[in-house]
């Protein structure tokens, strides 16, 4: 088995409005993702992705497969992920986003991640090189959250479940892979 690398980078943080982060509820920033010898992402044009959603989607990736078959989300970097849907019927939180984004497939199998862009590139990581990668990136994320004002939760009843669900579902996900 060859182990080739996996990176990802959290390279800028940011909040849509500056001046409203109060009500603004989902990070953005822009990333660098390498696989193998592939760069994946590399910054972004615009205001940047949806920081948030892409972490709690790789958190999910950590205990099971995401394939175009059976997706963790519609995509592992979204451009938006500002909509969350939950309801007691469901497991997880659903992140609605645009067609934008970027994807790949992660496999698991005897403790090995395998990882495999939409260009091709496949690449074989060790489990905890994998894990270790993404909860850097998922607590550099969180950080960013507790650096900030103090968000105001959504008065909508529709709006505020789906945004307590995500964070419910977050910290049950990282608190499972405490370092």
């Amino acid at each position: 088995m060859t182990s080739n690398k996996f990176k990802i980078e959290l390279l800028k943080t940011n909040w849509i409005s500056e001046e409203d982060t109060q009500t603004d509820l989902c990070a953005h920033g822009q990333m660098r993702v390498k696989i193998g010898n592939e760069i994946v992402v590399d910054q972004t044009e615009n205001d940047g992705w949806t920081i948030s959603a892409t972490a709690q989607l790789l958190l999910r990736t950590l205990e099971r497969n995401h394939t175009k078959e059976n997706p963790v989300g519609d995509q592992l970097i979204p451009c938006c992920g500002h909509f969350l849907v939950f309801d007691n019927d469901m497991e997880e939180v659903y992140i609605g986003s645009c067609p934008t984004g970027i994807d790949w497939e992660v496999t698991h199998e005897n403790g090995i991640v395998t990882l495999k862009t939409e260009s091709g590139t496949k690449t074989k990581v060790d489990f905890e090189n994998y894990k270790s990668e993404v909860l850097n990136f998922v607590d550099q994320v969180e950080e960013f959250y507790k650096n900030s004002p103090e968000k105001e939760i959504p008065k909508d009843e529709f709006d505020r479940k789906g945004y307590l669900q995500f964070w419910k579902e977050w910290n049950e996900k990282r608190n499972k892979w405490k370092k």
